[in-house]
């Protein structure tokens, strides 16, 4: 299968150290159950915030462009909890190789991945 990135997504994006994603993850949504738009990155929902937090450094425009999951649901049901506009359900996923590439990228010592 040869994955296909948008054309609107940076050169080197993915990034070469980016690995086929295999796991369960969760999601923090507004909706239960989860609505397509749930699943929009933080680019596509806001590209002027994606944009602001690229140019403070805050993340590269390569991660608001994809999907951010954690890994632990401990670190799930705190960030729900910690930053309420977020959305106040966590969806599980289970994502395979299908549905793209995934990286780990912390926020701290969490299990943050993208």
């Amino acid at each position: 299968m040869v994955l296909r990135w948008p054309a609107d997504f940076p050169e080197d994006c993915p990034p070469e150290e980016a690995t086929p994603a295999n796991g369960v993850y969760y999601y923090i949504v507004k909706n239960n159950p989860p609505d397509p738009a749930d699943f929009l990155s933080l680019y596509r929902r806001n590209r002027r915030l994606a944009e602001a937090r690229t140019r403070q450094g805050i993340t590269t425009l390569c991660q608001t462009m994809g999907l951010s999951v954690l890994a632990d649901i401990d670190d799930a049901i705190y960030r729900a909890n910690r930053f309420r506009s977020i959305g106040n359900f966590i969806a599980q996923l289970v994502i395979t190789s299908d549905a793209g590439l995934i990286l780990y990228t912390p926020r701290g010592n969490d299990s943050y991945h993208t």
